[in-house]
């Protein structure tokens, strides 16, 4: 979605720019496993200058395909601020961590309006559908 801002100058509307972040862990390290890597994430982005602005765990889902010899996983989402240097330092670190299945990382123009639609889309039950739809 484009910010507000961006396409009309005379309403001044602050948009936060950042990445949606959405990576899935390795069911079998269990519940403090999870936080822990949760929390060591959040905590190398934070240490290369940047910030997680919301965070949401999706629990167990079925992937649509097997990886690493796995047909579930632990979906994480993260939004954070741009900053590219810390980017490269948590993708390297998702790269290097076998518990991290896969991730994906994509651009946003508003955080807060990315967060806001999901979590209504969250609310309305309809999530799922609303996504394949987004897609066409």
């Amino acid at each position: 979605m484009r910010c507000p801002a961006a396409v009309n100058h005379e309403k001044k509307v602050a948009c936060m720019k950042g990445y949606e972040i959405i990576f899935i862990v390795d069911p079998n390290i269990g519940e403090e496993g999870q936080q822990a890597l949760l929390d060591k994430t959040k905590e190398i982005y934070a240490g290369a200058g940047g910030s997680v602005i919301h965070d949401a765990n999706w629990g167990r889902r079925k992937l649509a395909y097997r990886v690493k010899k796995l047909e579930y996983g632990i979906y994480f989402l993260l939004y954070v601020d741009r900053v590219a240097g810390a980017l490269k330092d948590l993708e390297n670190q998702f790269r290097f961590n076998p518990d991290i299945i896969k991730w994906q990382t994509v651009a946003i123009d508003d955080v807060d309006q990315e967060h806001t639609a999901f979590q209504q889309l969250k609310s309305e039950g309809s999530l799922a559908q609303k996504i394949s739809d987004r897609g066409r």
